[in-house]
């Protein structure tokens, strides 16, 4: 084990961080995503410092595969666009780039300051912006080309001891992000770490803050819930703390709705889980069907004219469903149209036939307008 030493402001030098070897953190190189490396490498070659962070590490550490790849860099996004052709610049308020190889895209960030607290959009140095992400097991930087683990909050150790530890003091952790109260109820629902008391406590005291949050990052870690693979387990945690009805109020009234609609409930987000996990699908759509199922049967059998109609229906009952997260509307169609059944068309009333009516053969003598025996006149 190394430590990695700063000059403090009296010039001695002040312990930073903890510096973990390929044998004593234990990722295994193989498992590591080539074109990640490639790209931290492209970026050392050109005289900046590149590191893979965040989720990636994390499932690195727990020997699992991880889904996507975040990269941090002393250079600036307009410099890393330069050495990347397929990239483009994202964001207004918080630039970054992402780079694309084949049909992935690989999320690059230059390092934050903690100037402006946790959520400005200051660049700073790599133990700065250590210290403003949310939980130690997040803050793990790992050089794929030396095969080093850099720990500036002693994350390591936390993950060790399965626990979520958060890196921002709790008075305001919550009260800067009240998201960041989902993500903590996530990552203890996908790794089974514990959240300590006093974080629950925390969490539990800032959920009203929850129901001012953006609408669109509420719909981003709903789907994130959704293709988990642990949506059963997240949606109850989420429900004993308090925070369901900020994201997913229509599944909450389910599971509030007496023992039929909650059990029914169970059994979607169950068959949710085994679908990703078995299939590994992510297209929301799919997703979504699972869980609006039972509000879409339910308003397809309301009286309508004819087919199209229930669909419509149906299509309103599933967006008032997923309300206020505002999810694309071609994925809230097709997760209709997954579950939707047309009723049966409606059979028009056989009306009776009208029966001819014979007409008298007339005074004359003549024969009637539908013929019949003729008849002799007189002198014949």
């Amino acid at each position: 084990m190394l430590v990695r030493y700063q000059n403090g402001p009296d010039g001695k030098p002040v312990k930073k961080a903890i510096v973990y070897t390929e044998r004593e953190h234990g990722i295994d190189p193989g498992a590591v995503d080539p074109d990640a490396v490639r790209i931290v490498d492209r970026l050392r070659r050109s005289g900046y410092s590149a590191y893979i962070v965040g989720g990636a590490v994390r499932d690195l550490v727990l020997g699992r595969t991880p889904k996507d790849y975040d990269i941090v860099t002393d250079a600036e996004p307009p410099r890393i666009k330069k050495l990347f052709y397929r990239s483009r610049i994202i964001g207004k308020r918080f630039r970054l780039v992402h780079v694309y190889v084949g049909e992935h895209i690989y999320e690059v960030s230059t390092f934050r300051s903690i100037a402006n607290g946790t959520v400005g959009n200051t660049y700073g140095t790599i133990d700065e912006d250590a210290r403003r992400r949310d939980f130690t097991m997040n803050a793990l930087y790992f050089d794929p080309l030396e095969r080093k683990l850099v720990d500036y909050v002693g994350g390591l150790k936390d993950m060790r001891a399965r626990r979520i530890v958060p890196v921002i003091p709790l008075k305001t952790i919550f009260a800067e992000d009240p998201v960041r109260m989902i993500r903590a109820v996530k990552y203890a629902e996908a790794t089974g770490f514990v959240i300590p008391l006093l974080t629950r406590l925390a969490i539990k005291r800032h959920a009203h803050l929850l129901a001012g949050a953006s609408v669109s990052r509420l719909g981003e870690e709903a789907a994130k819930i959704l293709y988990s693979g642990h949506a059963r387990g997240i949606v109850g945690s989420l429900q004993r703390f308090g925070l369901l009805s900020a994201i997913l109020p229509g599944v909450e009234s389910a599971l509030l709705s007496g023992p039929g609609p909650a059990a029914s409930m169970r059994v979607a987000l169950t068959a949710l889980d085994g679908y990703v996990v078995e299939t590994g699908d992510k297209t929301l759509g799919a997703l979504l069907s699972f869980i609006v199922k039972d509000t879409v049967e339910a308003a397809q059998a309301l009286p309508a004219e004819d087919a199209q109609a229930a669909y419509h229906n149906a299509l309103d009952a599933a967006r008032e469903f997923l309300a206020p997260l505002t999810m694309p509307r071609v994925e809230v169609e097709s997760a209709v149209r997954a579950v939707f059944t047309a009723p049966e068309p409606k059979q028009k009333p056989k009306r009776p036939r009208r029966r001819r009516r014979r007409k008298a053969p007339s005074s004359s003598g003549e024969p009637s307008a539908r013929g019949g025996a003729d008849i002799p006149r007189d002198g014949e």
